[in-house]
């Protein structure tokens, strides 16, 4: 067990992985694994995912949460909108799950795409990075 800590820097086996843009010298830094953050608040109009570059998916979020939105406006009394509610929630909460699984490595792969790159290319944690977000 103190190997895999070693390995992976903290007992929970999450890695900070550090780019640089070779151009501006900007930092960024970028977890390995799930994302809480984006899980819990990604819901919330996409913020999150537009602070981390991810315009795509943080459209996708707000178009969601304004979906979301439909039955409580659109309701009348004695109307059964329920169907519609429980399914875009369901809907929203998939979509918060897959963000939290792959969100890190979509942040990850935008980086790589706007020029950064791994500041320590040949460290352990870049490789588990490279091979676990496939690239």
């Amino acid at each position: 067990m103190a190997s895999a800590i070693r390995l992976f820097g903290e007992e929970n086996g999450i890695m900070k992985i550090s780019f640089k843009h070779s151009g501006t010298g900007d930092f960024k830094t970028v977890d390995t694994g799930w994302s809480w953050s984006l899980f819990i608040a990604s819901g919330f109009l996409g913020l999150p995912l537009f602070f981390r570059g991810l315009a795509l998916w943080s459209t996708v979020m707000m178009i969601a949460w304004c979906l979301s939105l439909v039955p409580l406006v659109v309701a009348r009394p004695g109307s059964d909108l329920a169907i519609l509610d429980w399914g875009l929630t369901i809907i929203s909460l998939a979509l918060c799950v897959y963000l939290g699984l792959k969100g890190n490595a979509l942040t990850g792969k935008c980086n790589i795409s706007l020029g950064y790159e791994f500041v320590n290319p040949n460290s352990v944690e870049a490789r588990v990075a490279s091979q676990s977000w496939g690239l």
